[in-house]
């Protein structure tokens, strides 16, 4: 009885049974984010005194202030800038490399602390066209800091996602 009934129903045809539905396929194209440096960021002239100070350029304002014995001497003070584009909507993560030691040439260094406005880590694109990343800092000027012109480089990476 067995083999007859699976007989039969082999022999039946129509018993396979098909289903379709269409599915959707989509790509969202962004066009990457574009990091370009305008301006370095620039501690200016500074005269050191018998005594440790600071030079800070705050990276909201650009605005140069000093303590202790570093006195604020001439130049252009400026914050560092950068120009980046993107497409709305965007979340980008921004960090900023170790703060560099400011090196010259013979001998002599002072640190420095940067730190970029609106803070590293996340944060959403503001809309399309450019957005501005500025970075400032604290320079440590020590007690009769010996002349010349110090130098360093940083980097700011914005990644994008």
């Amino acid at each position: 009885m067995r083999t007859t009934l699976l007989l039969t129903l082999a022999g039946i045809p129509g018993l396979a049974f098909a289903a379709q539905t269409p599915g959707d396929a989509s790509a969202t194209m962004v066009r990457p984010l574009t990091l370009i440096k305008t301006e370095d960021l620039d501690f200016g002239i500074i005269s050191a005194g018998p005594t440790p100070g600071t030079v800070r350029i705050n990276p909201a304002t650009g605005a140069r202030t000093t303590t202790g014995g570093a006195i604020a001497s001439g130049g252009a003070p400026s914050r560092a800038t950068f120009l980046g584009a993107s497409q709305l909507g965007i979340a980008l993560n921004v960090q900023i490399s170790a703060s560099p030691t400011l090196v010259r040439a013979g001998g002599g260094t002072m640190s420095t602390a940067l730190e970029v406005d609106g803070g590293t880590g996340w944060r959403l694109f503001p809309g399309t066209g450019p957005h501005t990343f500025h970075v400032g800092g604290q320079l440590n000027v020590g007690a009769n800091q010996a002349a010349g012109s110090y130098a360093g480089q940083f980097t700011l990476t914005v990644n994008y996602f």
